[in-house]
């Protein structure tokens, strides 16, 4: 009706589709030929879909589960069949960290694929995973199994819909992953100025599954079963190298989603240096945290203590002398290098302590609460001490502090 028609459908006050539409005319329609025209359109097309509908409910999806292995998914990368077997064991470990059902969510791969072999499909392809979604419920399967099938491409892009329920996160995650580790295995990868397969609108879909759904997933591991998956039907994937390339393509789709999100340039980067494919929803959240506060008072003061310890460390390292992060409390010759000490530890302990629940402005307001201690620190202390051992302690001591911002992340690549 949209794509191919360009009618303008309506819909209620509950955002429920009417048999009212809307079409454009360049000439005026006085006798009503137009209007009349565009109605038997429409009619026809559904009345093809109503037939299919008719035709094709019925059909026993899991009886149809072994026709997929005559449709080919793509060269090089077997049958759909071979593909919903993959897909059911990735979503079968993916239940573990979801926490749900792992019949429910191997019987969604297995069936979810099936659809495509519809005359409906086959009319309206645009429908596939939609009309696989309908059939299911028909014949009765479970109601978070088929809400899975029916979402299973979804989100497609940045603007469309995202899906909420974890049966339907844990397909389309597995089918994206699939894909993905499927097109690099053969070396598919989009160029700069060609992706033909919207490999990277697969790829923010995937960062928004996890970022908008604050899923905490290791993805790393994932990849490599999905390699290992491969592998047992025959495909000779290098997993290291499809790991490595993978993760740095997804960190730069992350970089794109951020972008989109009005984060800062600066930022990006920093929350993206130290933070790798398993931690995409940690750097999402920091960035977002610091992009908000960096022009207050927390974030200004958190910067100006790093920018100002490391601005002496990088100027030592040109002329050599190298730290590790380790100062040396026997050495110190007065209490403002005692009290620095005593802070940085305070620091540490709190981000050993926070675990997975991290509360990321609160972490803002304990780095810049040293502000204090560094200042004096500066005002009364000569780090450049004529003694090279004493000199190279207090330089251990504020290489100790940066390695403590660093545990939000790299604040390098800020611009004061």
């Amino acid at each position: 009706m949209q794509s191919h028609q360009k009618y303008l459908p309506t819909f209620d006050k509950k955002n429920n589709l009417t048999n009212n539409f809307f079409v454009v005319s360049d000439i005026k329609d006085t006798k009503g030929f137009v209007k009349l025209g565009n109605e038997r359109v429409i009619e026809a097309r559904l009345s093809d879909a109503e037939f299919f509908w008719e035709k094709n409910k019925t059909q026993n999806l899991v009886k149809q589960v072994d026709k997929l292995k005559n449709i080919n998914y793509f060269k090089g990368l077997g049958s759909y069949f071979d593909k919903i077997q993959r897909m059911r064991k990735l979503s079968s470990l993916i239940s573990d960290d979801f926490l749900i059902s792992k019949d429910k969510i191997e019987i969604a791969s297995s069936i979810c694929k099936v659809d495509l072999m519809s005359d409906l499909v086959g009319e309206f392809p645009e429908l596939q995973g939609i009309v696989g979604g309908h059939f299911a419920k028909f014949q009765g399967f479970d109601k978070e199994v088929c809400l899975a099938v029916s979402e299973q491409y979804l989100p497609n892009g940045m603007e469309s819909k995202l899906p909420k329920k974890m049966y339907s996160v844990a397909l389309s995650l597995s089918d994206k992953l699939d894909s993905l580790v499927g097109f690099f295995g053969i070396n598919l990868k989009p160029t700069s100025s060609k992706d033909p397969y919207a490999i990277r609108r697969m790829a923010i879909s995937l960062v928004r599954l996890v970022v908008e759904n604050e899923i905490k997933i290791k993805l790393k591991d994932l990849i490599v079963y999905t390699c290992s998956a491969y592998r047992d039907q025959g495909h000779d994937f290098d997993t290291k190298k499809i790991q490595n390339e993978l993760s740095d393509f997804i960190i730069e789709r992350l970089k794109n989603y951020l972008k989109e999100k009005k984060i800062r340039q600066d930022i990006i980067e920093s929350s993206t240096f130290l933070l790798g494919l398993d931690d995409l929803l940690k750097a999402y959240k920091k960035s977002l945290c610091l992009n908000k506060n960096i022009k207050k008072e927390i974030g200004f003061e958190t910067i100006a203590v790093y920018k100002r310890s490391s601005n002496i460390l990088n100027n030592e390292e040109k002329i050599s002398i190298e730290t590790l992060g380790f100062a040396d409390p026997g050495l110190f010759k007065n209490d403002y290098e005692k009290k620095l000490y005593k802070k940085i530890n305070d620091i540490r302990k709190y981000f050993l302590s926070i675990g997975k629940d991290e509360n990321y402005e609160e972490s803002l307001k304990i780095l810049s609460s040293i502000k204090n201690e560094v200042n004096d620190f500066f005002d009364n202390v000569i780090v450049n001490d004529e003694d090279i051992i004493i000199k190279k302690n207090r330089l251990e001591l504020l290489n100790m502090l940066c390695k403590t911002f660093d545990n939000y992340f790299n604040f390098s690549k800020i611009e004061v």
